[in-house]
């Protein structure tokens, strides 16, 4: 029979807190009322990102480059 009682004491656990962000564009014909395209893109948060809107429009000018052309 096998023991290892210093398996028992060996704990290795952490822990990291971060703030998700969620960008979500949904593109909605009109005329169908219904949903022609979304992206969406989750992200860690940091509290200086969330008030620069220069990193916001880099987001939004990421999500958007896998919008189809017109006409494909």
């Amino acid at each position: 029979m096998y023991n290892c009682y210093n398996c028992m004491n060996q704990t290795d656990v952490r822990v990291s807190e971060y703030t998700q962000g969620t960008f979500i564009i949904d593109m909605i014909d009109p005329d169908e009322n219904a949903s022609v395209w979304r992206s969406v893109t989750q992200s860690e948060l940091k509290e200086e990102t969330i008030r620069d809107q220069a990193a916001l429009n880099s987001a939004a000018d990421r999500v958007l480059a896998a919008f189809p052309a017109a006409g494909q």
